[in-house]
């Protein structure tokens, strides 16, 4: 359905389902012959021909658009010519599945790009003659079971760097980072081309051509109003559709400060309009494939340019993978405070807590949007709930319609009224301009039933007709409600609209469109009640501003921008919420939509509890401004269906000195060598990437492959990448690990597992015997080469045939904590003192150097880096010739396994022996 979603005329359509069917593209049918065909026919027993689709697409439009079948041309197109929008797509295009059960799915992205009902006809016919075999009428795939509605809340929570860099970045042939005028861009692009980018400063308005990544720093720029938001917002969007036109985009980033924190807890009254950018990423998420993506909120907080350049530079190369557990963003939103603490949001589900009423008889209501839909719903609950007064604002205008029309109640009724009018006095009149009159008839009729039932609830309503994006218009006509009834006390805005295209195909007056009516109505909404003063100011926002939508980059900006203008508000005193709606039962919401929710899992809210829960926020308690309404605010749940995840992922790691300077002190005569530690810690790191629901359990089987010269350490980094591909599943996951370098050469092997809880230590293995003080230099710097992050054996070990013991530190006391690249899933420090006492027992009898070449088995018991003194014991399987092997536990200082080490495997470096004598 979203392929055919993008065709535009009923001739595309057809011709598109008749490509399915093997045909050529087929004659459309003219008006004359469609005549005979008012009414929908079943399924030939021979399956579907292309004449039956032609037949089918014209019956189909005609039952969902009210509009008689011999108005109907295959050649129409679906916006320009019938006013069929992104929704009606969709139910019609269903309806032809349903009618015609054999017609096989259709790339939703491919139909999407068609413009009249015979391409989709077409496009749909040669899916039908494809080899590919078509679905069972009679299999139905199984849906996720929909929750019930409910409320979810928004809070930041830590997200600690994870070390990768920003997908797609280290690809991009070249980096436009756009300036933002206070000298961040050119800071930042230094630094970047430090890692060897290609990089530059563009004006937003010019990107370079061949610029295939674009760093929006626009939000960084000094906003004194609102209109300079709204431009900055227009321009990043634009930017978007530059990388959106072309092939092989890499990465899009936005960047802006409203605070640090997103808005929560308040931010500048100007600022807080730039807060829709993060719509517009995860809007891209959900649109392009392959293309790195974040939406940055970094607090400026006083700080100079290189300051903001360095955070971001190590966000964007360091920062790590986007996914996060409950991160209703996808984790794409990154919150970097003036502290250096990296944040995101979280979504989490909590009941409002009843409180005192906030409205009541006295009070004035101003409503926009509020005459029809669902937010009428939701004003006559208020009505019975407060008796109060409501002024409904709205575009539709009042007009007495002909009483011959009176008969007419449905969409399609009035349009063969308004016909049969029309030809009665000789009028050719086309399918949109007949769709034209009976919706301002159907609507104007709404606007009274709204009217009449908000009295019909206790409270008084009467009705502006005023659009909210016309300032001039909306103060005058709030004049008038003054003068009658007196200050406006309380906020309720609703009004929007929609053009749904892909970024790449929206234009930016549809971008305009939908910014102005949701953003600048609310704007001249509070300026034109300013002096008012309300107490109330509720936003009807959407799941699309939470969570981004496909084809709703604009409305899901739009609606992010609401939610930071209510978070503003609210942190001024003003009881401000912006509440995001799901989708609702009925209104734009057909069966067949309600069949596509529900295959997603996403729970449709009911028409009489929508109405509550505007009730019940205005009387809530806990303080929550910005909140989900509906199902579970899951980017996944308004993606497009189908698709499995991909068993294989990719992330990147740019090892040098500023990220990972411990490495300094792992240096193999002068050269800096990855440490096997580190390759276990970027294992375990990627595995939690992958799947954060679950817990980094153990890496088995670590090959050395090829050890690692870190070449570029001292200059623009190395690139090195941690393959994982999913071989095994059920209440844990096993991955197939590796670690292979910039030219696709594979370095380290291993194979990673991850499980719902910490793993419990095993049997330990009994002490060895026998064991004397070692004699000698520990770090000698010959088998013990290590500097000082990694010198971690304290005091002389106790040493002997069977094994040693030892007492080590973590690291934290060799100055770890403060690397920039600090996420530790592991302590690499500790693990790497494991291995020292492996290669000083290898040598110990004989002398020489040694490096591990595999490992067994490491299980962790404890994340991250280990405080205090720990107690290691080694004990040895064999000790033969040049090769050794041996098993280390670590213990804390109550007895308590840390981690382990088993089958660590030493060989003599060739020629080391000849060279050295015996440790001991």
């Amino acid at each position: 359905p979203a392929e055919l979603a993008k065709l535009a005329t009923l001739q595309q359509i057809v011709d598109r389902m008749g490509a399915a069917l093997g045909s050529a593209p087929t004659q459309a049918i003219a008006p004359a012959q469609a005549a005979a065909r008012a009414q929908p026919s079943a399924p030939s027993a021979g399956g579907t021909s292309a004449a039956r689709l032609q037949q089918l697409m014209l019956d189909v439009v005609a039952e969902k658009t009210g509009y008689p079948v011999d108005m109907l041309d295959l050649s129409m197109d679906l916006e320009a010519d019938l006013g069929v929008d992104s929704i009606k797509r969709v139910e019609i295009l269903s309806a032809m599945q349903e009618q015609a059960p054999d017609l096989p799915e259709v790339d939703p992205a491919e139909l999407a790009k068609l413009a009249t009902l015979q391409q989709i006809v077409d496009r749909m016919g040669a899916a039908l003659g494809s080899d590919a075999p078509s679905a069972s009428p009679t299999a139905t795939a199984s849906a996720p079971s929909a929750p019930a509605a409910a409320r979810y809340a928004l809070r930041l929570e830590d997200a600690p760097p994870r070390g990768f860099a920003l997908p797609g970045l280290m690809e991009a042939a070249h980096v436009a980072v756009t300036d933002e005028g206070t000298g961040v861009a050119a800071a930042l692009v230094t630094r970047l081309r430090g890692h060897g980018l290609t990089a530059s400063v563009a004006a937003s308005d010019a990107l370079p051509a061949d610029a295939d990544a674009v760093v929006f720093l626009g939000g960084l720029a000094e906003v004194a109003g609102p209109d300079d938001a709204f431009a900055i917002q227009r321009q990043a969007f634009l930017a978007a559709k530059h990388l959106a036109a072309r092939d092989g985009a890499k990465a899009f980033v936005t960047v802006q400060d409203t605070g640090g924190a997103f808005g929560l807890g308040g931010v500048p009254r100007q600022r807080a309009w730039l807060g829709g950018l993060p719509g517009l990423v995860k809007t891209a998420a959900q649109e392009w494939v392959g293309v790195g993506l974040r939406a940055i909120d970094v607090a400026r907080d006083g700080r100079e340019a290189d300051a903001l350049a360095e955070a971001l530079a190590a966000e964007l190369l360091h920062g790590g993978d986007a996914s996060r557990p409950g991160a209703s963003g996808g984790g794409l939103e990154v919150a970097l405070s003036a502290g250096g603490q990296r944040r995101t949001l979280v979504s989490f589900a909590e009941e409002a807590e009843p409180g005192a009423a906030r409205l009541g008889p006295d009070d004035v209501v101003l409503a926009s949007g509020g005459a029809r839909g669902v937010t009428a719903a939701t004003l006559v609950a208020l009505a019975r709930e407060t008796k109060s007064r409501f002024a409904l604002l709205g575009r539709t205008p009042l007009f007495d319609e002909p009483p011959s029309l009176a008969s007419a109640r449905t969409d399609a009724d009035l349009k063969r009224a308004l016909l049969a009018e029309a030809q009665a006095a000789g009028e050719k009149v086309s399918p949109a301009e007949l769709g034209k009159r009976a919706t301002a008839i159907l609507r104007a009729r709404e606007v009274r039933a709204t009217l009449a039932a908000i009295e019909a609830a206790g409270g008084e309503a009467r009705y502006v007709a005023a659009d909210v994006s016309d300032r001039a218009a909306l103060g005058a006509a709030l004049q008038e409600v003054r003068a009658e009834w007196g200050a406006i006390t309380a906020i309720v805005h609703g009004a929007g609209v929609l053009a749904d295209k892909l970024i790449a195909d929206k234009t930016p007056d549809q971008f305009d469109w939908v910014f102005d009516v949701k953003v600048g109505g609310l704007r001249h909404l509070l300026d034109a009640t300013a002096a008012d003063a309300p107490k109330a100011v509720v936003a009807f926002s959407s799941v699309a501003g939470r969570c981004g939508n496909r084809g709703q980059a604009d409305y899901a900006m739009a609606n992010e921008t609401l939610n930071k203008v209510m978070q503003s508000l609210n942190a001024r005193g003003v009881f401000a919420r912006a509440l995001g709606w799901g989708p609702w039962e009925g209104g734009m919401v057909t069966p067949a939509l309600k069949a596509h929710f529900e295959r997603l899992g996403v729970p449709l809210i009911r028409l009489e509890d929508g109405a509550r829960m505007l009730v019940e926020e205005l009387a809530d308690g806990t303080g929550h401004v910005e909140l989900v309404l509906g199902g579970e605010p899951r980017p996944e749940a308004l993606a497009s269906e189908g698709g499995a995840a991909a068993k294989g992922v990719r992330y990147e790691v740019l090892i040098d000195r500023h990220a990972f300077p411990a490495i300094d002190s792992h240096r193999v005569k002068g050269q800096p060598v990855l440490p096997a530690a580190m390759v276990l810690e970027l294992f375990a790191r990627a595995v939690e990437a992958r799947r954060p629901d679950l817990v980094f359990a153990r890496v088995d089987e670590l090959r050395v492959l090829k050890g690692v010269v870190l070449e570029g350490y001292d200059g623009a980094g190395d690139r090195l990448f941690v393959e994982l591909e999913q071989v095994s599943n059920g209440e844990g996951v096993t991955f197939a690990a590796r670690l292979v370098d910039a030219e696709g050469r594979p370095r380290y092997a291993a194979t990673c597992r991850a499980e719902s809880s910490a793993p419990s230590p095993g049997a330990v293995p009994p002490a060895p015997a026998g064991l004397a003080p070692f004699e000698g230099t520990v770090y000698d710097g010959v088998a013990l080469f290590h500097g000082d992050a990694f010198q971690v054996i304290v005091d002389r070990p106790s040493i002997g045939a069977e094994g040693l013991e030892a007492r080590l530190v973590g690291g934290p006391a060799r100055g770890w904590e403060t690397d920039p690249a600090a996420h530790w899933a592991t302590d690499p420090a500790l693990v790497d003192g494991g291995l020292q006492l492996a290669l000083l027992w290898t040598c110990h009898d004989e002398g020489g150097a040694a490096l591990p070449t595999a490992i067994g088995s490491f299980r962790r018991f404890r994340a991250g880096l280990v405080e205090g003194d720990v107690r290691a014991v080694l004990r040895g399987r064999e000790k033969k010739g040049d090769k050794s092997v041996s098993d280390v536990v670590f213990f804390d200082a109550e007895g308590a396994p840390i981690a382990e080490l088993r089958g660590v495997e030493m060989h003599v470096l060739p020629g080391s022996r000849a060279s050295s004598g015996a440790r001991a």
